[in-house]
């Protein structure tokens, strides 16, 4: 607004750049901002979670932001998200990326900044990834479950207690498998997903940076 920047403009004050910056910050316009953002990140339609589930996703990312909540904290509630898609906004998460191979895939490129497609069907041309590194990844996610309910839109996200994934070509049992980690022994039972987010979000993960 016109009478905001005249303001600024003859403020005398040493830290007036601060106390602008703080302002803003703190507008709920920051925060539905950002939503926008990451609802173009996180694929937020109608046509594949439905209205209701839209609302309650775009809500939280809202709330997320005008919470400032920490970035591994936000990735984790999505990439861990499991129950009702309109009790835990999150989970519908994996109703955007609706299995295994969309699930690798768009974590992949929204928290490692990296597109693995390419290396589904053949080792990538022009980066590190290999088909072994696709599904060793994709390891992670095979175990998730979707189930709609038949209450409107929505749906149940949970882990199976079981399930492997085998390589297309030579039919190996694949382990689950980061980059500089490598191949993980986990517990069995364990939620692979909770692994891969503590591995995703260290500080000196130099993907998640």
């Amino acid at each position: 607004r016109l009478s905001e920047t005249q303001s600024f403009l003859v403020n005398k004050k040493a830290d007036k750049r601060e106390r602008l910056i703080d302002a803003l910050l703190d507008r709920p316009e920051h925060a539905k901002f950002w939503a926008l953002k990451w609802g173009d990140l996180l694929r937020l339609s109608v046509k594949q979670i439905g209205e209701s589930s839209v609302y309650k996703y775009h809500r939280w990312i809202v709330s997320a932001f005008a919470a400032n909540m920490p970035y591994d904290r936000f990735a984790t509630e999505l990439l861990t998200a499991r129950g009702s898609t309109l009790v835990n906004p999150p989970a519908n998460f994996y109703r955007t990326a609706a299995n295994r191979d969309d699930s690798v895939e768009t974590s992949a490129q929204i928290f490692l900044g990296t597109r693995i497609q390419c290396a589904k069907c053949h080792n990538h041309p022009f980066e590190r990834w290999t088909q072994d590194n696709y599904y060793g990844m994709a390891s992670f996610f095979n175990r998730i479950q979707r189930r709609r309910t038949g209450k409107g839109d929505e749906t149940w996200v949970y882990d199976a207690k079981s399930g492997e994934v085998t390589h297309p070509l030579n039919g190996k049992t694949m382990k689950p498998w980061v980059p500089i980690a490598g191949e993980m022994d986990l517990t069995p039972g364990t939620d692979r997903r909770l692994e891969f987010t503590r591995w995703l979000t260290k500080p000196n993960n130099p993907f998640f940076a």
